[in-house]
């Protein structure tokens, strides 16, 4: 079954949340953002489990390029499937992209004020990079 995949130049990518299957479906290619920068997948790939950061993953669907917005999460490879649970994932048709600026705005003007020290800092950083995720999967 493997072979199968890898072979035909597929894999199967499955992205799922605790509260639902975002998706299930044959790709050419997937690109993560993985916590140390993005890394691309394709049929064949070594085995590896590693941590995603927020961010797009793309990934190439019958010759068509898509985007999800991820918040982070797991993402498990093997050598024809690649499985992504994620905290939250988005399609770019889910997207508020006006409620996405505000946080943005709101992530942006609240760092400004705040020292690299304060214990909230790193929870803003990952709020504006989980905007900013979201404002790139849907334009």
């Amino acid at each position: 079954m493997a072979q199968d995949g890898i072979e035909s130049g597929k894999l199967t990518l499955q992205v799922v949340t605790p509260s639902r299957l975002v998706l299930d479906s044959h790709v050419s290619i997937v690109t993560l953002p993985g916590k140390e920068g993005d890394f691309g997948v394709l049929a064949g790939h070594m085995p590896l489990i590693t941590l995603l950061q927020p961010g797009v993953v793309d990934y190439e669907e019958g010759g068509v390029q898509r985007k999800l917005s991820v918040s982070g999460g797991v993402v498990e490879v093997t050598q024809d499937k690649v499985l992504l649970l994620a905290r939250t994932c988005e399609k770019p048709d889910e997207i508020d992209e006006e409620r996405a600026n505000r946080a943005k705005k709101y992530s942006e003007d609240s760092l400004s004020g705040m020292s690299h020290d304060d214990e909230s800092f790193a929870r803003m950083e990952v709020k504006l990079k989980r905007a900013l995720s979201r404002l790139k999967a849907k334009n």
